[in-house]
């Protein structure tokens, strides 16, 4: 909440974080904080940074954890409740913008090693360091329509070389076609054995072999996001992505990693100002309790330390705000909160572990509609092999609690919504503080009754849905790109065919979720 402005010092280079609200397209377009002679390894680290930031956001931005069911609110429960849109409009804005800005230090590293190679090199090789911003503008890309639909992505950021600072929007479907291009051509342009921007990349401090093998990882999951409308052109680019290389261990995670201040984790930024906001969701809770999951301990605080016996409690998801404080104050109960292992001020944001590209493995083996040659290992192997990954990665080293755990596991089969509801709830459990990537498993997925309904079911009577789908434009467009934003509404928006400037909620399917299923079908 207190991350309204930030500055960084890198080597004389004075980097912002932009302020909630007050930002024009303009700006979106030149960044005001960026020193005009900066270095493309100081722009690297501002973006990461930044992006960091704002894809890790703290109580106030971000709903996407909210959405996703890995943390609900015991207070403040609007958003919770999907009034993000129209009670948190600054924060919208910035979710929007500052992605902008984001995407903005990364197109000038790609422009000065374009046009001032004889200057760049001395960093890295030219090729390498335009790869490596590739890479990272498709991730913010991906960010952004995974949670509005149509964005501006062919006319974006050229506002300093064409004057053009009120740009079109580009289809869901054309900037999905457009990230597999440039993940194909960051993953070719890569010399593996060199490294670049070594001084300014928080990732993977330069290494080459990595950012391809990330490359090709993210070129996974943005083929398997579009798989239902595009099944062979997602096998197609997934077969590519294996062949070429991708995560092989949790030793290839991407993290941003946070340090001392200004740039900590967002979450213990939270509570080490006084706040308590978070709890531990029952929809999260009750799936690990009912299959003694052993990262427990990772995710969530023991809610009775009192006693001798781990206990996770979940709190009901999406109270009203008069229901939601008194039980959480109740000293008659206990709630678990998000574990001190993620409370850290170091612990990164995850950008993406290894254990998705091993469920994406898994998944393009168990359907029918996909075939992958590159992917010579079966699905039981595949699959067991992305649960153990997420247990290692969060700690669990006792090889006999995971055989357990995955003893009780069921094979997921292409029939009857079972590869639904069995490795995609797997998966959604797997990417716990990803909030838009595991917000965007049930929406592409659709697995029930394990996401929880708010009392009242708000979201029906809003948008027609008892989740919201995605989110709505944020009020800065409407205001200063609004021509170019009524045409995307109109013509491009609503993966269930609905277009019109009715169609702007969060009840309008995204152009890759085809299928809408009600969480709880019983309502």
């Amino acid at each position: 909440m207190k991350r309204l402005t930030r500055r960084l010092v890198l080597t004389g280079l004075v980097a912002g974080v932009l302020a909630l609200g007050g930002c024009d397209l303009t700006d979106m377009n030149t960044n005001p904080n960026q020193a005009t002679n900066a270095k493309p390894g100081e722009l690297l680290t501002n973006a990461q940074l930044d992006f960091a930031s704002l894809y890790w956001r703290d109580y106030a931005g971000a709903y996407w954890m909210r959405y996703a069911q890995h943390l609900t609110t015991n207070q403040y429960t609007t958003s919770d409740r999907f009034g993000f849109a129209s009670s948190e409009q600054n924060a919208n804005n910035t979710n929007f913008n500052q992605a902008y800005l984001v995407l903005n230090d990364l197109q000038e590293i790609i422009r000065l090693n374009r046009n001032s190679p004889g200057e760049t090199e001395a960093f890295g090789t030219p090729a390498n360091q335009i790869a490596i911003a590739k890479v990272m503008k498709a991730f913010v890309y991906q960010y952004l329509t995974d949670q509005y639909g149509p964005v501006p992505f062919d006319s974006a950021l050229a506002g300093q070389s064409a004057g053009e600072f009120s740009p079109s929007y580009t289809s869901q479907p054309d900037v999905y076609s457009g990230l597999i291009t440039m993940l194909t051509e960051a993953s070719d342009s890569i010399q593996t054995g060199e490294t670049a921007l070594s001084g300014g990349d928080l990732v993977y401090s330069g290494e080459m072999a990595k950012w391809k093998k990330f490359a090709n990882a993210l070129k996974m999951r943005v083929a398997m996001r579009m798989s239902d409308q595009r099944p062979q052109m997602a096998a197609t680019a997934i077969n590519e992505a294996v062949n070429a290389g991708a995560f092989a261990s949790n030793d290839d995670n991407a993290e941003v990693p946070f340090g001392p201040p200004p740039y900590q984790n967002p979450i213990f930024e939270n509570y080490n100002s006084g706040r308590d906001d978070w709890a531990a969701p029952q929809a999260l809770t009750t799936f690990m309790n009912d299959r003694n999951d052993p990262r427990r301990p990772a995710y969530f605080t023991d809610a009775n330390p009192n006693t001798s016996a781990y206990e996770v409690n979940g709190f009901p998801y999406g109270l009203p705000q008069d229901e939601a404080q008194p039980l959480f104050t109740d000293q008659t109960t206990n709630f678990s909160r998000p574990s001190m292992r993620v409370r850290q001020p170091d612990f990164p944001a995850i950008l993406m572990l290894y254990d998705e590209v091993q469920f994406i493995k898994a998944e393009a083996k168990i359907r029918s509609d996909m075939s992958v040659p590159a992917i010579t290992q079966s699905a039981d192997q595949l699959y067991q092999s992305a649960i153990t990954g997420s247990m290692n990665y969060w700690g669990v080293s006792d090889q006999t609690a995971i055989n357990s755990y995955l003893s009780g596991v069921p094979m997921p089969s292409d029939s009857n919504f079972d590869l639904e509801q069995n490795l995609g709830v797997q998966k959604w459990a797997a990417q716990y503080l990803q909030g838009i990537q595991a917000w965007s498993t049930w929406r592409r997925m659709d697995f029930q009754n394990v996401l929880q309904v708010p009392p009242g079911n708000p979201g029906e009577s809003a948008f027609g849905k008892q989740i919201a789908v995605r989110m709505a434009y944020p009020p800065d467009e409407q205001t200063l790109n609004g021509t170019n934003l009524e045409d995307a509404i109109t013509n491009m928006l609503g993966g269930s065919g609905v277009s019109g400037p009715e169609a702007e909620d969060q009840g309008v399917r995204l152009w890759w979720d085809t299928e809408y299923r009600p969480t709880n079908p019983d309502l």
